[in-house]
């Protein structure tokens, strides 16, 4: 028996979940070099959780 040396992308994509995907999707920043964690965006009507002082 013969293992395979790489497993493609979109086997790996059909194996997870759409949560998953989201939870490590990545954004190309050419300012800081490479794939990093998406920013989080505000959601529009939604409030801002702010302490007051």
């Amino acid at each position: 028996m013969r293992f395979r040396r790489t497993i493609s992308q979109d086997e790996l994509r059909r194996a997870q979940t759409e949560e998953q995907r989201e939870q490590y999707a990545t954004t190309y920043q050419a300012s800081r070099g490479g794939h990093f964690p998406a920013p989080t965006r505000p959601v529009p009507g939604e409030r801002k959780d702010r302490e007051r002082r």
